[in-house]
């Protein structure tokens, strides 16, 4: 009965040990991993995809894409697109990455 007591116990210890030891290697994901991650789960669209609403409704270049999986509240991984339009002002646009949908517009000189 002791010798049970004693398997029991280890494979409850084996258990609790892999699952903390995966919460671990969550944090200890990279962002790119992460961001790997959330498109292979279908969190969030792929850049391409991304970029081709963003092409089809502003005219420019883009030179800047960053994105952030940090946001609070509603929206939790947020492109943020920098583009040079053609009369060579810059927008930063906002865009939810699992929808597309466009957050915001700041348009600079």
């Amino acid at each position: 009965m002791k010798k049970l007591q004693k398997i029991i116990f280890f494979i409850i210890t084996l258990l609790f040990s892999f699952t903390f030891s995966q919460e671990i290697r969550e944090d200890q994901l990279s962002d790119h991993e992460k961001a790997i991650r959330a498109v292979n789960d279908g969190e969030i669209l792929t850049l391409d995809q991304i970029l081709e609403k963003i092409n089809s409704n502003f005219e420019g270049r883009v030179i800047s894409i960053n994105l952030k999986d940090n946001e609070k509240g509603l929206f939790g991984w947020v492109y943020d697109i920098m583009i040079i339009g053609v009369n060579n002002k810059v927008k930063q646009i906002r865009v939810d990455a699992g929808t597309s949908t466009v957050l915001s517009v700041v348009s600079g000189e």
